[in-house]
């Protein structure tokens, strides 16, 4: 991320998105043999906040496994006991809505506005960790971020625009299909990344089995 000397090793994604020993299913460790890459402190312990975010973020979706929701009733909630001022932040505009599952389920849940410069940033991060690890390198272009776990609720083409994102997705996880899964603990996270000859890189990741996000990385 930066030219400053190493001075800690850094979890990618971060170390917080997995659950702990003792929220986990008996006999299972999901913190074995986690990516680490060198980092400066400000790139590593002075963006815990952003990372605890991230988690946040990601345990609140709407997709994903058994292993997410557990995540969110335990680390999540206990959390938030500690520091109810600092979440009650993370949910800014909270309001009731109701989700219609495929099979016609409704289900009564909660919206909140997601900042999505900070949450962007925190993929982006993850993204160029993910691109040292894989090509001992970094990464100094742009970015962009795609996914389809976030909706627009209060825009007049919501409808469309979350058809749009849809699309995007399922187009993007098509692309990725047969390639090449990397990650040990596969029910948390897992990536894959595509690059061509234009220096142009595609990192999808898959958090919780269900949470799909794309990083583009490319200067153009």
């Amino acid at each position: 991320m930066c030219d400053a000397p190493s001075s800690s090793r850094e979890h990618v994604p971060p170390k917080c998105i997995f659950p702990e020993k003792k929220d986990s299913p008996k006999g299972v460790d999901f913190r074995k043999n986690l990516i680490k890459i060198p980092s400066c402190d400000r790139h590593n312990s002075h963006k815990s906040k952003d990372d605890e975010y991230l988690m946040f973020v990601l345990a609140s979706a709407f997709r994903g496994n058994e292993h997410k929701s557990n995540h969110f009733a335990s680390k999540v909630l206990r959390a938030f006991t500690r520091k109810p001022h600092v979440y009650s932040h993370f949910m800014a505009g909270l309001s009731p809505i109701m989700l219609k599952h495929p099979d016609g389920k409704i289900e009564h849940s909660a919206s909140f506005k997601v900042d999505l410069d900070r949450f962007n940033n925190a993929l982006f991060q993850i993204a160029c960790g993910l691109f040292y690890y894989q090509y001992k390198t970094k990464w100094q272009g742009g970015y962009k971020v795609l996914t389809n776990e976030l909706m627009a609720l209060d825009s007049p083409n919501a409808v469309r625009t979350n058809e749009v994102v849809q699309r995007v997705g399922e187009n993007v996880s098509k692309v990725f299909e047969g390639q090449d899964r990397y990650g040990e603990n596969d029910k948390i996270f897992t990536y894959s990344i595509i690059s061509d000859q234009y220096d142009r890189h595609a990192i999808y990741m898959k958090f919780y089995e269900g949470i799909e996000i794309t990083v583009l990385l490319t200067n153009v």
